[in-house]
């Protein structure tokens, strides 16, 4: 029952993302996962892809670059790299995701695109509830940080780390966040 629960919440994640997509040259997401779903899903998007998470172990399968990596910490990307970052249900799980937006926007190209997804506060609520109940288990109880999470706060964070916000809102009945942002001229 639960990877049923957890693959609905998986689709219904990647359909709000999916529409901001666009094919880039050079493409990280950030916080993949250790089976990195949604690079192996959309591997095709880029000409070089990189995943880093803390769970992983550095590998290469096909085209993608797998690399153990801390968020938080300076990314492994030069200045102005990256036409496309993603990170999808992983700042929720940091202490501090302003950091992640700056360096997100350090490793952006002129036109590079930002792309973020975190649960909103309700929707914290709900997974934690999730979790306990046993209908999943993608985390351990209490793993996420409760940062009142709302479309307006995380677009505030965006701006403050000099990204131009091209949308911000919530998702799924107000349960999600999703953040499309550019890198400032």
């Amino acid at each position: 029952m639960n990877q049923l629960v957890e693959a609905l919440i998986h689709r219904l994640r990647y359909a709000a993302v999916t529409p901001h997509l666009r094919p880039a040259r050079r493409w990280a997401d950030l916080g993949c996962h250790r089976t990195y779903p949604f690079l192996r899903k959309n591997r095709d998007l880029a000409k070089e892809a990189w995943g880093l998470d803390i769970g992983l172990t550095d590998k290469t399968d096909g085209t993608l670059r797998l690399v153990r990596g801390d968020i938080m910490k300076p990314l492994p990307f030069a200045d102005g790299s990256l036409d496309l970052i993603t990170s999808l249900a992983v700042i929720e799980h940091v202490d501090d995701p302003k950091i992640v937006l700056r360096e997100a926007r350090r490793c952006l190209t002129g036109d590079g695109r930002l792309i973020v997804t975190t649960p909103s506060r309700s929707g914290i609520r709900l997974h934690e509830w999730l979790v306990r109940t046993g209908l999943v288990k993608d985390v351990e109880a209490d793993e996420h940080r409760d940062f009142r999470m709302s479309a307006e706060l995380l677009a505030g964070w965006a701006r403050e780390a000099g990204l131009v916000v091209e949308e911000c809102r919530t998702f799924e009945l107000g349960l999600n966040v999703i953040l499309v942002a550019r890198r400032a001229a």
